[in-house]
């Protein structure tokens, strides 16, 4: 086979392909469904981190919320994304059993938990979703 200009672009289109498959890429944000809602809790890459996090608030909960805040965030087990006071997003690990019908009222615990984080972390354009003890969504994008 003779060397072209055709024939070397053909390859070399090949080599990009083959290199762009095989990359390596890590994803530091959760993915999203086509209306922009995680229903299953991202992966901890840094539980250490994740657990400090949730520590942090429970803390500044401690201090500043309410008694139904303060119920609530004790069940706030990691907190897990990057948020600052311009964006962000955080995922929020609880070990309430949504599902279960001996919880007292799961959904008013996660609505707490979300807006105690909005009071926490007050961000231009961040959000917040709250998450049962089964990583399933129970509050998703809680503007904060």
């Amino acid at each position: 086979m003779k060397p072209t200009p055709r024939t070397a672009a053909v390859l070399a289109l090949g080599a990009v392909l083959i290199a762009g498959i095989s990359a390596c890429s890590i994803e530091t944000s959760a993915k999203a469904d086509k209306i922009g809602v995680v229903e299953k809790l991202p992966e901890d890459l840094d539980q250490a981190k994740s657990k400090e996090n949730a520590q942090e608030f429970r803390s500044w909960v401690d201090a500043h919320g309410s008694a139904q805040e303060k119920d609530a965030v004790g069940r706030v087990q990691r907190i897990i994304g990057e948020w600052n006071k311009r964006t962000g997003n955080a995922y929020i690990s609880t070990d309430i059993s949504a599902g279960k019908t001996q919880e007292k009222d799961p959904q008013a615990a996660a609505s707490a938990i979300a807006k105690a984080f909005g009071d926490w972390q007050n961000s231009d354009q961040g959000y917040a979703s709250v998450y049962d003890v089964s990583g399933n969504a129970m509050i998703t994008n809680y503007k904060f």
